[in-house]
């Protein structure tokens, strides 16, 4: 496994559709997207880029891109319809297929076993809120490890564990679409809980690969240099990378985090024998979801508060306000998407070099890197020169960061092709290879489909 990954990303709700096909169960965005809360952009992950019918394609454009790696997730309610219980033979059928068409085109499986899509019975116990959806994900994972462990050597628990919590009980656009920060830190804990329980299992069973977790982490900045300011850059560490990393690398949680949670929440679901499940599940490698950097100001007035910008109108702000902690600043003289996103690939830098700081000693590997945009395919075409600027910039900070001695052992760009970008919908694209929606899920690969396959042939790391 020592050589460098060079790949891209998907996950199983965003891209596979077949959403009743297969003997698969339905999850919470299944019910979600099917419901009237879904109203911001009401579409589904149905069909979405279909790849339940066409990985075979997608694998063997992403390897005639000399792309080495491909990053997946597998659907939970494919492999055990109910959440738990009867295993699904047609699931563990259909991605053997899958990982029989990497192994067919060189490319090596990267597989994520958690996506943000849980079973539909487990969310109406109470999701991640509920202490047994822990264990029954880790009894999910011992089946994978089970009929995949020998043939995938990178697995990674959940992914982005701090983002879907702050999502789903925070901004409140993910179901259950609630903002209580109380019920966040509980649900993320039990995520946290699940993922140190399933590497303890992996590393039983003696497989032959790595394991981690996939952290959307940030470089957490400011406009000005003091201590207000420098105090509002810790909590914000804390509040959205720490809180996540520290666990998952150092198998316990800061100490300084807890004091701070202890003022303002119950955390009686603590329980004191869970330190031992933390210090056995600590990660092989740290998977780094990287776009852009978080600019912090300190705590001045008003509720917490967080608001995104889900409709890329290029209007609306995305404002955070955490009572007592810190306040989302903005740069004004930085350039942004259409949802507000940042283009700063020095980010990247300044992140790995933190993170070798804080864990030296633990390899890292970027599991997505991308930039969303209205895409227009011309004349068969799709020129996004602004996308390959982008994903140019991470790559010359990341091997910068690499120079200046951090252990980078891969990177994927998000997405391998268009697809559902959950509240979003669809008309926020990230892929590689565009997806004509309107002609029956046709694939044109983009301007930076072929400028990331000479890249990649280009590049010595």
């Amino acid at each position: 496994m020592s050589k460098f990954l060079w790949g891209s990303a998907t996950s199983a709700y965003q891209c596979e559709g077949g959403w009743q096909e297969g003997g698969k169960g339905l999850s919470n965005w299944d019910v979600f997207c099917h419901s009237e809360e879904n109203s911001v952009n009401p579409v589904t992950g149905d069909v979405a880029s279909d790849v339940y019918h066409r990985y075979e394609e997608d694998i063997r454009m992403l390897a005639k891109g000399n792309q080495n790696a491909y990053r997946f997730s597998l659907c939970w309610t494919r492999i055990l319809p109910n959440g738990t219980g009867v295993v699904s033979q047609e699931g563990i059928d259909f991605y053997n297929r899958v990982l029989d068409t990497c192994e067919k085109y060189g490319v090596e499986p990267f597989v994520t076993l958690y996506h943000y899509d849980i079973p539909i019975s487990l969310f109406k116990s109470g999701g991640w809120e509920n202490r047994e959806t822990a264990f029954a994900f880790i009894e999910y994972a011992k089946i994978c490890f089970k009929y995949f462990g020998h043939r995938v050597k990178y697995w990674a628990t959940v992914n982005e564990p701090n983002y879907e919590t702050y999502c789903c009980y925070g901004r409140g656009n993910y179901p259950p679409n609630v903002q209580d920060l109380s019920r966040r830190w509980k649900a993320m804990y039990h995520l946290l809980l699940g993922s140190a329980g399933c590497i303890h299992e992996y590393k039983k069973m003696n497989l032959k690969g790595m394991i981690g977790i996939v952290s959307d982490s940030y470089s957490i900045e400011s406009l000005v240099d003091n201590e207000e300011y420098r105090e509002a850059i810790y909590n914000a560490d804390l509040f959205y990378n720490r809180c996540v990393n520290d666990v998952s690398v150092l198998g316990e949680y800061p100490q300084d985090f807890i004091d701070k949670l202890s003022k303002e929440y119950d955390l009686s679901y603590m329980l004191p024998e869970d330190k031992v499940i933390f210090k056995e599940g600590i990660v092989d490698y740290l998977g780094i979801n990287a776009y852009d950097r978080t600019l912090v100001k300190p705590y001045t007035t008003g509720e917490t508060c967080m608001i995104a910008n889900n409709t890329g109108d290029g209007v609306t702000k995305n404002s955070t306000i955490i009572k007592g902690w810190f306040e989302l600043d903005e740069d004004p003289n930085t350039i942004k998407n259409a949802w507000g996103c940042e283009l700063y690939p020095k980010s990247v830098y300044n992140l790995l070099l933190d993170l070798k700081d804080k864990y030296p000693k633990i390899p890292i590997i970027i599991t997505e890197n991308g930039l969303g945009y209205y895409d227009e395919c011309i004349d068969g075409k799709v020129n996004d020169q602004y996308r390959i600027e982008f994903l140019n910039g991470f790559i010359y900070w990341i091997k910068k960061a690499m120079e200046d001695g951090c252990d980078v052992r891969g990177y994927f760009v998000w997405s391998t092709m268009d697809l559902y970008s959950w509240i979003n919908g669809y008309k926020k694209r990230y892929g590689l290879v565009y997806i004509d929606y309107e002609d029956n899920n046709k694939r044109i690969p983009k301007e930076s489909y072929y400028w990331y396959k000479k890249k990649i042939k280009e590049e010595r790391f």
